[in-house]
């Protein structure tokens, strides 16, 4: 079995050193989502890891999920592991994750996932299963980062991120920080997943697959898609972004229904 945890914390290691030599030193972690005991800190509640729990879910997990985002909200503060988070629906970064986590978790070939489900609904699935979050720039920052500076940082250390991507072997990366002032996809996180780690990646294939909203992109022939997304701060409804989201990962399904079926069982 692969030891997914420790090979990320090799490269989470790499990375503060070679952060350190840029003379920056507030650090933010992040991986696969700790999966331990819920304890409570000074602003809320904060999760652990037992160090084996986390490494046997990915390992066995039927689909792996990660959400690939710009840079830690630390709002001047110091950072903190990413992979402790438990989230809070008042925050439209962590509601939208959790709601579009429930639509593509729970929508299959021939059925779309309603925008009927609970927030408890969505907190318990976001609270069990296994997903990942990386950050392409671990030095904490503010209420936003400009598309400059990320993409000073992916190309700084796009061997980093490459590496840690590539490890963690996800099946569905969600994309977060589409902009239509960008070139190409409009997401520079999903210009990076394109040209750096699966090439392969399109929003159309020979099958007949097509998906001119740019929602959805498949690399056949390694198996994984990207998801174009918007950052989760940004401000449209929770409810028709769900629907864009589930609508093309449905459509996908419904040309590729063997995509879920063909990961592990």
């Amino acid at each position: 079995m692969k030891d997914f945890v420790a090979e990320n914390e090799r490269i989470l290691e790499k990375w503060r050193k070679h952060n350190e030599e840029w003379h920056e030193t507030n650090f933010a972690d992040d991986g696969i989502m700790y999966r331990g005991v819920i304890k409570t800190i000074e602003n809320g509640t904060e999760r652990y890891s037992d160090g084996k729990q986390e490494n046997e879910m990915w390992n066995k997990a039927p689909l792996r999920v990660l959400f690939l985002t710009k840079d830690q909200n630390a709002g001047g503060y110091d950072a903190w592991d990413v992979r402790g988070e438990t989230g809070n629906l008042s925050y439209a970064f962590f509601r939208n994750l959790m709601y579009q986590l429930y639509g593509l978790v729970n929508t299959k070939p021939g059925y779309k996932a309603d925008y009927i489900f609970t927030n408890e609904q969505a907190i318990e699935l976001y609270n069990t299963f296994p997903i990942a979050r990386i950050n392409a720039k671990k030095e904490a920052g503010g209420n936003s980062v400009s598309n400059n500076t990320l993409r000073y940082y992916i190309e700084r250390d796009k061997k980093l991120l490459k590496e840690q991507i590539l490890n963690l072997d996800a099946d569905i990366i969600v994309c977060c920080g589409y902009s239509n002032c960008i070139e190409e996809s409009g997401n520079l996180l999903l210009n990076f997943l394109k040209s750096e780690c699966y090439k392969g990646l399109d929003n159309r294939d020979d099958s007949g697959w097509v998906d001119d909203d740019g929602w959805v992109y498949y690399d056949t022939k390694e198996n994984k898609i990207a998801i174009n997304n918007w950052h989760f701060s940004a401000r449209k409804s929770s409810e028709e972004w769900y629907n864009s989201v589930t609508n093309a990962y449905q459509i996908f399904l419904n040309t590729h229904p063997n995509f879920t079926k063909t990961h592990r069982n």
